[in-house]
């Protein structure tokens, strides 16, 4: 196992490194060589030249085998400790593994463990752990897999996990090559904000890279074309700039008054004022506005907002259209009509009934200021946006879901792996964070 570990991380040397090393060896192998040389060579020439005869001193074997056995070093173990947070129980639970293969359908503790990991490095939305390997883990290790170039087979085999659980594991991003319905999403979201005008078609190819550059260039982000943490915290947010600024809406000029005319009588008519200019419409803009793919509420006729249609209004209506995608699919970074992962859920509700906002993961609809903050539980409503952090003691929200009442919420579920309603659960006690009321 850890030869496999070596020679993964060796793949990832760059050749100066490999140069580099060569350097500093060289003279001391080469001074080394020259002992010996010396030694074996140089020194019975110079004994016969002389004519001594050297001293025969015995060596025992223990003394052979000291000098021969270098100091064992400390072996590093598959479980080494996540540099994100992980309870300590589950650390060392992983370390003490044998690193067994496990697929999907596969029951065992250590799965739970493994979701919580690919929790905190993003590749699975956060919701309840469990001890069941399903088929949305398979997809989450299969993102990790494809992110440190291994093979994408989605079985947690002992490299796998012993690369999660160590200190070399990446946070998720998205580059060029990449394929998959993520990928989409981010097409998706780059199209509305007015960057991308190509086919999205889940590729990530040279327009998706030419298109993320300049989102990260007008946002003042690294300009990497790399979809990393940083910039899809910005990309799936309120605070994403589109690329064209909207123009703002001109105010009405002020128009002048009529003169005022002398008290009526049989006298001139008072004099006719001309009619005001005629201001432009507040709600038409002649001059170059942002197309309608921008952020402004942009519709998109694949997997846009256009495909969500406004069947009300209210938090009634939310909870009906809510309710009517019980046991769709979770499928991670879709948003509708058939699929969904849990801030695709909440936002496809939301659109449905009017709220116009723009497409965020969880921790940016925690996060909109205009929509009042609910502290605790005991105050929520029916209707308010409920969010979660991934574990106890982390810092940042993971999941979201919408407020039934009753102690129940309805959420798109990678646990369960389909729109289902809970009831409150240790972990959803432990893990509430606050709400948020839109209505």
């Amino acid at each position: 196992m850890d030869i496999d570990m070596c020679n993964w991380k060796e793949k990832r040397r760059a050749k100066e490194a490999r140069a580099s090393m060569w350097r500093r060896l060289r003279m001391p192998l080469l001074s080394v060589a020259a002992a010996l040389a010396f030694a074996f060579v140089g020194m019975p020439l110079l004994f016969n030249i002389l004519g001594l005869t050297p001293t025969i001193v015995e060596v025992s074997a223990a003394m052979v085998n000291a000098a021969a056995t270098p100091t064992p070093q400390p072996v590093a173990t598959g479980g080494t400790v996540p540099q994100l947070s992980a309870a300590d129980d589950a650390r060392s639970q992983v370390a003490s593994s044998q690193y067994k293969t496990l697929r999907e359908g596969d029951t065992d503790e250590i799965v739970s463990q493994i979701q919580l990991r690919l929790m905190e490095l993003e590749y699975l939305e956060g919701d309840e752990p469990t001890n069941l390997f399903s088929e949305q883990t398979v997809e989450a290790l299969k993102r990790f897999q494809r992110v440190h170039h291994m093979n994408e087979t989605g079985e947690a085999d002992a490299l796998t996990q012993e690369l999660l659980f160590s200190e070399e594991a990446v946070i998720y991003r998205i580059q060029e090559g990449d394929e998959g319905s993520d990928v989409k999403r981010l097409q998706n979201q780059l199209y509305d904000l007015g960057y991308y005008a190509n086919k999205r078609n889940g590729y990530f190819g040279t327009a998706t890279h030419t298109a993320l550059t300049a989102f990260q260039t007008k946002n003042k982000l690294n300009t990497t074309g790399v979809a990393d943490q940083e910039t899809r915290d910005v990309l799936f947010s309120s605070k994403a700039r589109p690329k064209v600024d909207p123009t703002p809406t001109p105010k009405p000029s002020a128009t002048a008054k009529p003169s005022k005319t002398s008290t009526p009588s049989f006298t001139a008519s008072p004099t006719r004022t001309n009619s005001p200019t005629k201001t432009q419409d507040p709600l038409v803009a002649t001059t170059s506005a942002p197309s309608e793919n921008s952020w402004t509420g942009s519709d998109t006729s694949s997997g846009g907002s256009s495909s969500i249609p406004v069947t009300g209004s209210g938090v009634d209506a939310m909870l009906a259209v809510a309710e009517s995608k019980l046991g769709c699919p979770y499928v991670y970074a879709d948003e509708g009509p058939d699929a969904f992962d849990c801030s695709g859920f909440v936002y496809y509700c939301l659109r449905s009934v009017g709220i116009k906002t723009s497409r965020m993961a969880a921790k940016s609809f925690a996060r909109v200021e205009s929509w009042q903050t609910i502290a605790d539980r005991g105050s929520l409503q029916r209707g308010d946006l409920i969010f979660f952090t991934n574990s106890v003691g982390a810092s940042d929200i993971g999941h979201t879901g919408i407020y039934l009442g009753s102690g129940k919420y309805i959420h798109a579920s990678s646990s369960a792996g389909k729109v289902v309603i809970s009831s409150w659960s240790d972990w959803s006690i432990q893990n509430f964070q606050w709400g948020k009321r839109v209505f």
